[in-house]
């Protein structure tokens, strides 16, 4: 082991065509720390990410180095994973229908040298000596499809240090937190630790700044392609400090929402069932936004997708304008024709074409209605998008390119204009501000309010109790499949109190 730190870049830069993505960037992540790397969508963070992966080149001019040594001017994937740098993505990136010894071994598979085959023995044991060394009791032949999240976690990090020695290298953690369950964060927390704690380093890419402030010894902060002031010590810091030299301005936290008073029926669901839930009754009134949470496995997070026929109910109904709708037997089209929508929570699995223009993704759901089958009508599609790329400020101001162009936080707001041009009775929007920075957040935040504003029924389902006590006017919480509690206009603490609080009797505020 060297006095050399783990990972040192100087100066880096990197263009496209005349695009600066980074400029003269500096990072250094000492031995045995975990480091805060945050900023804006569009800041930089994912490029800075990527040409430390290796997929694309820096400027000339730019130097890495990893434990000393440089890795010259134009390394590769091969070079940087040889060096010791290992990233683990935001879905971790494992293969469900295999085992957790064949996730661990891809990319690395040491075949015999006349037979070319694999080992499998072998890779079972290298295997089992990784997970040992995170304290972990995973059995390598499990398949991934059967672990939990937390364990799907830690087989991520084992494959990452797969190509490390012990106590050198660092892990880079792009958003590998976004897909856990909150019950699930502490065990990757601890192994995390754990890594760091035996010589390891770490870089840890987040939009959560709580999750920073929590986790890291140092943070540096991207802005433009470029840092924004120097790194911080993360126990001399705050989130509002750290706010700041993302965005430039302070953040306003609190939108809160006052329901606005129509003359319509409100909203009614009654019975809704489903593999977790159990009988759910729920009233909205339009112009209000009702938030859901709890616990993992307690039936919130399963509520969206049986309320708007994404997932077929056990049994349920909902009463929109005095029409019933069946949900055991309804589908999406049915929903989506009687005024339900959904922003589901991954946006790029079930919420978004990405290769579709950002113009296509969000006039897709009228395209039937307003169009024609033999000419769609493209001054309504314009018209449409230009009124979304302008009171969402989605960035850049473009509706030709594809929206999997578009960072993380303009994508999510794509995905919500798509639905705010066809006038929902019911708009029900899953994590809506996951794995998006603080100014993007804010801008979510506040549509919703807008649209409630025009008389829209709005259900935000969130473990996030910030976003839900900035935004809702009430909040359901859910144990066991059914509502324990429900809080008006409560603050962020109420919420975990009653999230984690046990089960109570139902608390009418």
């Amino acid at each position: 082991m060297t006095d050399a730190a783990p990972l040192e870049v100087v100066g880096l830069s990197k263009s496209f065509g005349s695009v600066k993505a980074l400029r003269d960037v500096d990072l250094t992540v000492r031995r045995g720390e975990v480091h805060g790397l945050v900023g804006q969508n569009g800041s930089g963070k994912s490029t800075l990410v990527k040409v430390l992966a290796g997929y694309h080149a820096p400027d000339r001019g730019s130097v890495i180095k990893v434990e000393g040594k440089d890795l010259g001017a134009q390394p590769k994937l091969r070079h940087m994973r040889e060096a010791g740098i290992a990233i683990v993505h935001q879905d971790f990136g494992l293969v469900l229908n295999k085992s957790v010894a064949e996730n661990i071994a891809v990319g690395s598979f040491v075949p015999a040298r006349w037979s070319r085959r694999v080992n499998w023995r072998r890779e079972e044991q290298v295997a089992a000596d990784l997970l040992s060394r995170l304290e972990s009791h995973i059995d390598p032949r499990a398949m991934i499809e059967d672990l939990s999240p937390a364990d799907r976690s830690i087989v991520a990090i084992a494959r990452a240090l797969r190509n490390q020695r012990p106590g050198s290298g660092v892990i880079v953690l792009d958003e590998s937190t976004r897909a856990l369950p909150k019950d699930a964060l502490e065990d990757f927390y601890r192994t995390l630790r754990g890594v760091v704690a035996a010589g390891g380093s770490a870089l840890m890419i987040s939009h959560n700044l709580e999750e920073i402030m929590q986790v890291t010894d140092r943070v540096t902060v991207l802005r433009d392609g470029a840092k924004s002031g120097p790194t911080m010590t993360t126990r001399d810091s705050s989130e509002a400090e750290i706010a700041l030299l993302m965005l430039g301005k302070i953040v306003t936290q609190d939108v809160h929402t006052r329901v606005n008073e129509s003359p319509r029926a409100p909203i009614q669901v009654r019975g809704l069932s489903g593999r977790l839930l159990t009988g759910a009754d729920l009233t909205v009134r339009p112009g209000e936004v009702l938030g859901v949470s709890g616990v993992a496995g307690s039936g919130w997070d399963e509520l969206p997708y049986l309320l708007t026929g994404a997932r077929r109910a056990s049994s349920g109904t909902v009463e929109i304008d005095g029409r019933v709708i069946d949900l055991s037997t309804a589908g999406p089209a049915r929903c989506i024709a009687a005024g339900l929508a959904l922003l589901p929570e991954h946006r790029i699995d079930h919420g978004l074409a990405m290769t579709l223009t950002v113009a296509e993704n969000i006039t897709l759901p009228r395209v039937r209605r307003r169009g024609s089958p033999w000419h769609i009508g493209r001054r309504w599609q314009r018209r449409e998008t230009d009124a979304v790329l302008d009171g969402l400020d989605v960035r850049p101001r473009r509706a030709d390119i594809p929206v999997g162009q578009l960072s993380g936080g303009n994508q999510q707001k794509v995905m919500l204009g798509k639905w705010l041009e066809g006038q929902p009775e019911l708009l029900v929007l899953h994590e809506p501000t996951q794995a998006v920075d603080v100014g993007a957040r804010e801008d979510i935040l506040k549509a919703i309010a807008a649209i409630a504003g025009r008389g829209v029924a709005v259900v935000v389902a969130s473990i996030q109790p910030a976003d839900l006590a900035a935004v809702c006017n009430r909040v359901l919480i859910f144990h066991s499949g059914r509502v324990t509690h429900e809080l008006f206009a409560p603050a962020p603490d109420d919420i975990v109190d009653a999230v984690y609080g046990g089960h109570l009797e139902l608390q009418e505020g």
